[in-house]
């Protein structure tokens, strides 16, 4: 009798609670609805909070909280709503349809092109949608001008030998395929034409054009946990800055007039320029033709979260015929939910093995804005040693002849349906040597980078 008494007590303090939770539960989905009908989008949100926090989760909060986001433009949020709306009516268009716009425009391209499959034929008319295995096709080219020139060695006292790198112009193509839903292969061809003049108290003794091509590809796989991983490498053939000529693979570290031919410059790695790995008495040429070739390799890994994503990359090269280690760690972040405002934070560390530059450390800041409807300005700064620098998973390599000392840059990119067009403007300071019969003497010079892009999606 006494136990059927305490399980009577225990059933009917269940029942009483199990009323309380559905007599709440039944005023928070009255007044939601109120603040739906009334746009009252704000307080919706802190009433979904609340009830969250309470343990109270039903469709139509979830799907009014849905609404609520992305009329208030927080797609980031909005999207983790509707996904959780759709989790429960899975065919359900309207929702298919809302949740594709909200990764669009938060920025999670890759899951908008899943969902934009599930979604109704009308309805992907409407956003233009047509398979493809291309995923998208991109052109890019600019000149650089600088003010390195042969009168800046009236200011290098005690210097009689001045190699320089002057003015450039470059062009890019990049394609890339839709292996599966979650797989995608990217390529790239790059060509690098550098201005090349050698002088001597004033006297100019040599001038040339240098080439270097790059070749480079990416593997991307996309998980469901919105994690992306992969690889890319690329190869580089480089001109050197004495074409033809041959050198023994070792020799004193003495006045040469200024003819060295080894690997520093674009893919040439981490001596100084014309040599190859420089020591305290010695040098090693990487190679006697006239071209020099290189590889690297890169892995990276990152996640996306609701408002950030975070990602790390390390790489490995033979840029100067050695060994060079690289890694990055940044962060790329939404702070509204939107592409209205973002930015990435990178800091990198490259060690160069027995080089010259034992280590490099740089530090890079974007920031993006939306200026009007279809026009964004982006913001670049970057800082530090950038000497054979790999980024951008493998299409961006700071292989220069001169190494690159800081960054800063603006860009204006208009979006037309699926076709962007960008231009652009960008100062370096970069760092040049010349040389007298015992050292050598750095300075530094400018660059004006401007530069042009087109691409289209599939």
């Amino acid at each position: 009798m006494y136990r059927l008494g305490i399980t009577f007590i225990i059933a009917m303090a269940v029942m009483s609670l199990n009323a309380q939770d559905s007599l709440r539960r039944s005023q928070i989905d009255s007044l939601t609805y109120q603040q739906y009908l009334n746009k009252d989008y704000k307080n919706l949100i802190e009433t979904s909070k609340e009830a969250h926090e309470q343990n109270i989760d039903f469709y139509y909060l979830n799907y009014r909280t849905a609404i609520a986001y992305y009329e208030l433009k927080n797609y980031a949020k909005a999207a983790e709503f509707y996904k959780k709306t759709l989790s429960e009516t899975p065919t359900d268009p309207a929702l298919q349809e809302s949740l594709y716009y909200s990764y669009l425009l938060s920025g999670q391209k890759e899951n908008a092109n899943i969902t934009v499959k599930s979604l109704v034929p009308h309805a992907q008319a409407a956003i233009g949608y047509k398979p493809s295995a291309v995923d998208f096709v991109s052109l890019s080219g600019g000149y650089m001008a600088n003010d390195n020139k042969p009168d800046i060695e009236t200011n290098l006292a005690g210097t009689d030998s001045l190699n320089q790198f002057q003015n450039m112009a470059y062009a890019a193509f990049g394609i890339g395929f839709k292996l599966s839903d979650r797989a995608k292969l990217k390529l790239g061809y790059q060509l690098y034409n550098t201005e090349f003049q050698r002088s001597r108290t004033g006297n100019i003794l040599k001038e040339d054009n240098l080439s270097q091509h790059q070749l480079i590809s990416a593997l991307e796989f996309f998980t469901e946990n919105n994690i992306t991983w992969g690889f890319a490498g690329g190869y580089y053939n480089i001109e050197k800055i004495d074409k033809g000529t041959t050198y023994s693979t070792t020799a004193s570290a003495i006045y040469t007039g200024g003819t060295r031919a080894g690997g520093y410059g674009p893919g040439g790695g981490g001596g100084r320029p014309g040599g190859g790995f420089y020591y305290p008495s010695i040098y090693y040429t990487t190679s006697t033709g006239n071209t020099s070739s290189t590889f690297s390799i890169l892995a990276f890994l990152n996640k996306r979260f609701v408002y950030t994503l975070p990602e790390i990359a390390v790489a490995y090269s033979n840029f100067g015929g050695g060994h060079q280690y690289q890694a990055k760690g940044s962060l790329t972040f939404y702070p509204m939910g939107n592409l209205d405002f973002y930015g990435t934070t990178g800091v990198a560390f490259v060690h160069n093995q027995n080089a010259w530059t034992d280590t490099q450390f740089i530090f890079s800041q974007s920031l993006g804005v939306k200026l009007a409807k279809q026009l964004w300005l982006d913001g670049t700064v970057s800082i530090g040693n950038h000497q054979n620098y790999i980024t951008e998973r493998s299409f961006l390599v700071y292989d220069t002849y001169d190494p690159v000392k800081a960054i800063a840059g603006l860009s204006l990119s208009y979006f037309f349906k699926k076709t962007m067009i960008s231009a652009g403007y960008q100062w370096q300071q970069r760092e040049g040597y010349a040389y007298s019969s015992t050292s050598s003497t750095t300075y530094k010079y400018n660059n004006q980078l401007f530069n042009f892009a087109l691409s289209w999606n599939f």
